[in-house]
């Protein structure tokens, strides 16, 4: 996301066409994309083309239901521990996932982190310093070569593939949920939590943090997803009605 110099985005393109990759997402570019993109990303240029420009991650990760985010350095936090890329990476055939990659200066913020199920650090010597395009064509080779076997040669774009059949007889888990709704489940709460005096406005960041990683694994579909919100619903409502009464 706001990527800065746009002959790195050219060389991302160019990157993804050489891994199967091709649903390129632009999020705030702070650049614009001419002829410096368009040379580097050379047999890239559909990809480059094709990319989709937003103004925010969310609109980015609205339909995803797998998000692994990158960090240069490893996060103190639990919510952002570092997995390994080949095991992250690994989880995203067959799922509607993304890859996201910070600006070239900052790295992704911690909200950005927020946003992500898993976050990959790229083992490097004590000398780090990996361009976006390098960090890019490292995790996108990893993909491509970690893809399952009966996997085409190019896959879909979004990291799509198909998933193997469940045995006969097996318990199907239900559609997992996309990141739009786990968004709008956690905002629910976090103003149940605000109203309710579960937290306040000085500590509601740090709360959310931990409880983010709480409830998006707790709710692994749509239906988990509904259940929840469905219950803050009725609290909220109860506390409607109890001003109601007091007033």
């Amino acid at each position: 996301m706001s990527p800065k110099h746009q002959g790195n985005v050219g060389a991302v393109a160019r990157a993804m066409a050489n891994f199967g990759l091709g649903d390129l997402w632009l999020v705030a570019p702070r650049c614009r994309l001419g002829h410096e993109a368009e040379a580097m990303a050379v047999h890239g240029a559909d990809v480059l083309a094709a990319a989709t420009v937003v103004a925010t991650l969310d609109e980015a990760l609205a339909d995803r239901t797998l998000v692994v985010a990158t960090s240069a350095r490893p996060r103190t936090s639990d919510s952002h521990a570092s997995s390994m890329p080949e095991a992250a990476l690994a989880r995203l055939h067959g799922r509607a996932g993304a890859l996201v990659f910070g600006p070239e200066d900052t790295g992704l913020s911690n909200a950005a982190l927020d946003r992500s199920d898993l976050v990959i650090t790229i083992p490097t010597a004590p000398y780090a310093s990996l361009n976006l395009a390098q960090a890019v064509v490292l995790l996108a080779y990893l993909w491509f070569v970690g893809r399952p076997a009966e996997a085409p040669v190019a896959e879909p774009a979004a990291t799509r593939a198909a998933a193997t059949p469940a045995p006969a007889g097996a318990l199907l888990p239900g559609p997992a949920p996309r990141r739009e709704q786990l968004e709008a489940m956690l905002a629910q709460f976090e103003a149940l939590a605000l109203r309710t005096g579960y937290t306040d406005a000085r500590r509601v960041e740090g709360m959310m943090r931990h409880m983010r990683r709480v409830l998006t694994r707790a709710a692994s579909d749509d239906e988990d997803v509904a259940r929840l919100r469905g219950l803050w619903s009725q609290l909220a409502g109860a506390l409607d009605r109890a001003d109601r009464t007091k007033g």
